[in-house]
């Protein structure tokens, strides 16, 4: 799996750091939990928990899933190192396994749903579940030309989400944008030299019914 075998890497990209830091200070913004710690999270793709990590202190419990082993296995390590005791990794295949957890407060996702075929059952799921006034947190990309991912020809996700396309996806089922607004960008450099920024959105909603 590509993910295992990036695992072990994957917390040296400073890019990648970055853009986690950034998301969960967005994610900080809505929830303004404060010091109340009363809510309970679920990261969906997680990979090694770095936004986890940044948010690990406004948070009751956050269970952190993934289908990579790989990815978990670091995350592991680190919750051990640091001696956390409030995150708690999960490998899931959601589709087949649910969620894991009743009625979360809050479920976040940072550039994981672009790489999701099954996109409107992952959604219904998380709407489903969601407590009531929870959220749902979304970070991913705007909106592309398909060259993102164009190393990858085997790629069979999206291209990035229009703000449209996810609001009609998820205001049926009972969810209000409250916050859409570009937070970062990833630049890709390419063989011939030149560059390319994509922009990444964050997106967060509350489910009102």
């Amino acid at each position: 799996m590509e993910f295992d075998s990036r695992a072990r890497e994957w917390d040296k990209d400073p890019v990648k750091i970055e853009r986690a830091k950034k998301f969960a200070r967005e994610v900080k913004h809505v929830i303004e939990t404060g010091s109340n710690k009363s809510l309970t999270a679920i990261e969906f793709g997680c990979g090694t928990g770095q936004v986890s990590f940044f948010l690990k202190d406004i948070f009751r419990e956050i269970h952190l899933i993934d289908t990579s082993e790989g990815m978990l296995e670091v995350l592991h390590e680190k919750i051990r190192d640091h001696q956390i005791h409030n995150m708690f990794p999960r490998l899931r295949d959601i589709l087949h396994d649910g969620l894991g957890m009743e009625n979360p407060d809050v479920i976040y996702t940072l550039m994981s749903l672009h790489h999701i075929e099954e996109l409107q059952k992952v959604l219904k799921l998380f709407t489903d579940n969601l407590s009531a006034n929870g959220y749902l947190i979304i970070g991913d990309l705007v909106k592309e030309d398909g060259s993102f991912h164009d190393h990858a020809p085997d790629f069979k996700g999206h291209n990035g989400f229009s703000r449209q396309q996810l609001l009609e996806m998820l205001e049926p089922a009972g969810l209000k944008e409250v916050v859409y607004k570009e937070f970062f960008s990833i630049t890709k450099k390419y063989e011939n030299g030149t560059t390319k920024d994509f922009p990444l959105f964050f997106m967060a909603l509350q489910k009102i019914k």
